[in-house]
């Protein structure tokens, strides 16, 4: 008996049949790039709203220092909490400059393991919690102690209840700062920058003792972790998100006083040094 082939007819009614009742490996392979697409612009877009999530949330820690400064303020007969530099190191194995006991916090996070310097703060009994102290998206470490996070982000302006033999004219009462609105008092701080008592800002030339960097360095450094910025508070309670125009990698040593900055830091700098009360 002759076994009868399938010809060329059938073979071609058959691939049809299959083509009809599934996908072609091309398309399979464009349904995979789409999905695959799809997938990755949900990622960008939930980690954008996580992004933003923090910075509300860092925000909101700004708001309630800021908060906390105006009640004491109100509470001292205008006098402003003080932000001033301990006069020597408790250990002299950390050489780096603190914040004194009677000041809004005491210590220093580059040194400080545990946060009992800002419960010592004046400012503690008013905001009553050490986490308020902290951005969400800091992730820095206390040097030499990788496994302790450091316990805070913020700093104060240096020019407000700051040290009168670094700047020529501290404000001491509410009532010295002439726009309220346009002077900034809590900033993020980098975590490599210099992390001085208070944040420095030199003045613009030919105002005072620290002008002589003028606007070609900085002494201290803002933060840029919230998308190339970072949040500020002001005299008058608000708070506000600033962007920069150039990325901050303060090296935090001295060389970084005798550089020179892109014109984009110089830029952000000025933008700083406008908001000097």
């Amino acid at each position: 008996m002759k076994i009868k082939r399938p010809g060329a007819l059938w073979f071609s009614r058959r691939s049809h049949a299959l083509r009809r009742a599934g996908f072609t490996l091309l398309e399979a392979s464009a349904v995979i790039f789409i999905i695959a697409i799809l997938v990755s612009l949900v990622c960008a877009a939930l980690n954008n709203t996580k992004s933003k999530a923090l910075r509300i949330t860092c925000l909101d820690n700004l708001r309630q220092l800021q908060h906390a400064w105006w009640l004491y303020a109100g509470d001292n007969d205008d006098a402003l909490p003080l932000n001033q530099t301990a006069s020597a190191p408790d250990d002299p194995r950390f050489p780096q400059w603190k914040t004194s006991n009677d000041s809004w916090v005491a210590g220093n996070p580059l040194q400080d393991v545990s946060a009992d310097g800002i419960r010592r703060g004046t400012l503690f009994a008013y905001v009553g919690s050490v986490g308020v102290y902290h951005c969400p998206m800091d992730s820095s470490t206390v040097p030499r102690r990788a496994d302790v996070e450091r316990t805070r982000s913020y700093s104060m302006n240096a020019y407000l209840g700051g040290d009168p033999e670094l700047n020529p004219t501290p404000k001491y009462k509410f009532t010295q700062i002439a726009r309220p609105d346009n002077a900034f008092v809590f900033i993020e701080e980098h975590e490599s920058s210099r992390w001085h008592s208070s944040f420095l800002v030199p003045l613009s030339a030919g105002k005072g003792r620290i002008s002589a960097a003028s606007s070609s360095v900085w002494l201290s450094t803002p933060a840029d972790r919230h998308n190339l910025g970072c949040n500020i508070s002001f005299a008058d309670g608000h708070v506000e998100y600033w962007r920069w125009y150039g990325a901050k990698q303060n090296s935090g040593t001295d060389t970084h006083l005798s550089g020179s900055l892109s014109l984009g830091e110089s830029r952000d700098l000025l933008r700083l040094q406008s908001c000097l009360p």
